[in-house]
Order: C-alpha cells, then sequence, then structure tokens
C-alpha cells in the first residue's frame, strides 16, 4: 500500500515566481509533497483571500501579511520575512540606456521618453503610481503612461512596443530580451519584502514548518541572489 502524497497549496506573489519555478522541485523530492501554486500580485492574491479562497502558505508583500493576520485571516505571529526587492528599470536589449542615476536624472529621463509601463497591482506598481504623484508628474506624464493589469512589464518592452519597464528586479529578470540597466536611485527607491504566511488553522504542520524552513536553506537563498533578490537571513 502506497502513502498518499501530501499536497501543499500556494499562493504567491509574481516577485517571487522564477525562485519556486527552480526551487519547488527539489522541495517535492525531498520531502515528497505535492505542492500546488497559484500566482498573482499581492494586491490581487489579497482580494482573493479575503474574497475566501485559501491555500496553506501565502508569500506576499509582507504589510499585506500583516494586514491578514490582524484581520484573523493567517495565523498571527507567523510571519517569515524571506526578501526584500528592489525596483528597477528596463529597455529593449539593444535600446540606448537612459540615465537615471539620480532623482532629477530619473525624472528628466521618464519625461524624455515616448513610453513606459508600470504593474497596477503589483507592489512596485502601487509604489510607482504614488511616487509619480509625489514627484508631482503624474499628469504630466499620464499620456505615455501603460498600466499593466497583471503579468510582467518586461514583456511589451521586449516585444518592442514600449520603450521603458519598471518593476521589481526579480520579475524583470524573467524576462527574456531586454536590458535591467539600472535601479531606481536612493532618492526614489522602495525595497519590499516578501514573506510567508500561514492560513489560520492549518492541518498540515510538518509539511508547512517544512518548506518554510526550506526556503531559508543555502541553497535557496543562493537562488534567491541569482534572481535578483536579497535574502534575509536574520
Amino acid at each position: 500500500m502506497t502513502t498518499p502524497t501530501t499536497t501543499l497549496k500556494l499562493m504567491s506573489t509574481m516577485a517571487l515566481r522564477s525562485v519556486l519555478n527552480e526551487v519547488i522541485p527539489e522541495f517535492e523530492k525531498q520531502t515528497g509533497t505535492t505542492v500546488e501554486v497559484k500566482y498573482g500580485a499581492t494586491a490581487k492574491l489579497t482580494e482573493r483571500i479575503r474574497g475566501g479562497s485559501r491555500g496553506d502558505i501565502v508569500i506576499a508583500v509582507a504589510g499585506s501579511i500583516n494586514e491578514l493576520e490582524a484581520e484573523d485571516i493567517l495565523h498571527q505571529g507567523a510571519r517569515v520575512d524571506l526578501v526584500t526587492s528592489d525596483v528597477a528599470m528596463a529597455v529593449k536589449l539593444g535600446a540606448p540606456v537612459p540615465d537615471i542615476s539620480t532623482q532629477e536624472a530619473f525624472i528628466a529621463t521618464l519625461r524624455a521618453a515616448r513610453s513606459f509601463v508600470y504593474s497596477k497591482q503589483g507592489a512596485s506598481g502601487m509604489y510607482f503610481a504614488s511616487l509619480l504623484k509625489r514627484l508631482g508628474i503624474d499628469e504630466e506624464l499620464r499620456a505615455k503612461a501603460t498600466v499593466l493589469a497583471e503579468g510582467l512589464t518586461g514583456e511589451p518592452v521586449a516585444r518592442g512596443e514600449i520603450e521603458l519597464a519598471v518593476q521589481q528586479m526579480s520579475e524583470l529578470m524573467q524576462v527574456p530580451g531586454i536590458n535591467i540597466f539600472a535601479k531606481l536611485p536612493p532618492a526614489v527607491q522602495q525595497s519590499t519584502t516578501f514573506s510567508i504566511g500561514i492560513f489560520k488553522d492549518p492541518t498540515k504542520h510538518a509539511v508547512i514548518n517544512a518548506f518554510t524552513a526550506f526556503m531559508r536553506t543555502p541553497a535557496v537563498t543562493a537562488v534567491y541572489k541569482r534572481q535578483g533578490l536579497d535574502p534575509i537571513t536574520r
């Protein structure tokens, strides 16, 4: 008689998709667990969760994990921080590389650009929209901006449809055919922490604990670094 396979249901931000695609097969091999993953922007995941969607674990922006814990949807005090990620910009491979080394150069580049794209519901996109407003250039640049409902902003840039892509470094790195030329300069940068949250009243304690520990192993830490993420080791 064979032992039934345990299935771990995971919901995750797009920022960790490339990492999870690489490391989950090893976790499944080590534990005999099947991992089912549903990806989405953090805001979209949070909306689904508040609408009744459930799993065993969610990986999302730390602030959203805190909110869902406070709403008694996730197990309070169980948040585990995994990585931080910076916002970066990209152009089509082979295209001229603009200067965004300072806040002033960043603003000048946006003003000179033919077009740029950021995400509607991802952490980077929501921050970028607020940044444009804070800098007082949102109305001025509105006609140049494409706000992607979901997905990877690098894709329309790789196709030559849009000049500049803005997104988390790790998400831009998932797109072939683009040149990630720089992170946003310190004056306008925002690092985002991505964390694990555990749904309330879990029934798979052993496999949840094993997965959480696995995501902080040296092997996975090396993958984070390779995918443009900064691991949190504390």
